[in-house]
């Protein structure tokens, strides 16, 4: 089969991404669009598939959030925390005394603010529909990755996302959170510390 060489019309800041993706996989530009279209068709086919068919095809259903109390406005979502990012190397003041459950608190940072991570299993996507940390791009999945926390311990879980969680520029799935952590969802960087903020 012949190959004919095609044309087709894109934005700038998605080609750029397509070449930096390419770059960083070390592969061609076409081996990406090409990967990127065989993976959104392959997708398209297990979402069409009957509410019935669902489990048998391997697709789990996305749980709605569940809802935390809260005195503030959007009970549901997640609460930033003022303050910035702790000093490097430096020690703040915890604000309240550690829990007694005996697992440490763990605190996100993204974009300016502080999320405070609570439960078991806290959800980052595109859309606050399905996510306890919503990031509006059109290149992060509605339920991108997780923050899980399994005995004591956290770990940052990709929710088989199309572009996927990067830790010092390799894809990771489940891995070890720890003090000042740092990943990458497509453009954006999540940073995540145990020291409360000040």
């Amino acid at each position: 089969m012949g190959k004919s060489l095609r044309q087709f019309q894109c934005r700038d800041d998605v080609w750029a991404r397509v070449e930096a993706l390419a770059q960083r996989r070390g592969m061609s530009t076409d081996d990406v669009v090409q990967a990127a279209l065989v993976q959104l068709f392959s997708r398209k086919k297990t979402t069409e598939a009957p509410a019935s068919n669902a489990k048998s095809n391997g697709v789990a259903r996305p749980k709605p959030p569940q809802p935390r109390p809260s005195g503030g406005a959007g009970a549901g979502a997640a609460r930033p925390r003022p303050g910035g990012l702790p000093p490097p190397g430096g020690r703040a003041a915890p604000r309240r005394p550690p829990p007694t459950s005996g697992t440490r608190p763990l605190y996100l940072y993204y974009d300016g603010q502080v999320y405070e991570v609570d439960q078991d299993q806290f959800v980052i996507g595109r859309g606050s529909k399905y996510s306890d940390l919503p990031i509006k791009d059109a290149n992060i999945s509605r339920r991108h990755c997780a923050v899980v926390r399994r005995n004591g311990q956290y770990y940052i879980k990709d929710l088989e996302s199309t572009n996927g969680v990067e830790f010092n520029g390799q894809r990771v799935d489940n891995h070890l959170i720890q003090e000042g952590t740092s990943y990458r969802l497509c453009d954006h960087e999540i940073r995540f510390s145990f020291i409360p903020p000040s």
